[in-house]
């Protein structure tokens, strides 16, 4: 995959300028022609690099990951990317990036993410939990179970008590997990971080990696 950093950095200027409905737009209209053949596939990388937003992430991961025309090989390595940008941390919103994958219901992706669960920071966790399916497929709901359980086992050896609820009957595992506290809604300091320091992080290390 060839460096994206000048695009991801022109993305960055506009984003300011561009409300977050227009970008959804954008980004399924990219989805649509990607999944037509109207478009190559790293079209959506501005999308999963560089938008905070979940909803454009998500989608456009999905897409990214689930483009089929240049053959088995080529579907590997968009997945292999993915892992990437979710382990390098190059991912405005890695949270959305993992729960994409997460969707697919593939074990063999599922065994790739297990290491990467811990990694992932509490307003990560909670959209994962938000954006994968309640319906989802039976390997993702058993990662999601052992994530619980894995949260929980956490907590105990830090000296709190467990976040792990039981699942009512008619609920989906992620939203045990969510009930349970591993899935806690981030505060308002914590959402005003700010975009622009964000940004400019994520801009520095995609000049050191090249995001490749």
């Amino acid at each position: 995959m060839r460096s994206i950093t000048p695009v991801l950095i022109d993305y960055w200027h506009r984003l300011p300028a561009s409300p977050v409905h227009q970008r959804r737009h954008h980004a399924q209209e990219s989805c649509i022609r990607v999944r037509a053949g109207r478009l190559p596939v790293d079209a959506l990388l501005p999308f999963v690099l560089g938008d905070p937003d979940e909803e454009v992430v998500f989608s456009a991961t999905t897409a990214y990951v689930g483009s089929n025309r240049d053959g088995a090989a080529a579907r590997r390595a968009s997945i292999n990317d993915a892992i990437e940008w979710v382990r390098r941390g190059l991912a405005l919103n890695r949270g959305a990036v993992f729960a994409a994958l997460l969707a697919k219901g593939d074990p063999r992706i599922n065994a790739r993410l297990l290491p990467l669960r811990l990694t992932l920071g509490q307003e990560e966790v909670s959209t994962v939990c938000r954006r994968v399916d309640h319906d989802a497929r039976r390997p993702t709901r058993k990662f999601l179970r052992e994530w619980a359980e894995l949260l929980g086992a956490v907590d105990q050896d830090a000296g709190a008590s467990s976040p792990v609820a039981p699942v009512a009957p008619g609920s989906s595992v992620a939203d045990g997990v969510l009930a349970a506290g591993g899935c806690t809604v981030p505060s308002h300091a914590e959402k005003s971080r700010g975009l622009r320091s964000s940004i400019q992080r994520k801009t520095t290390r995609c000049q050191e990696t090249r995001c490749t």
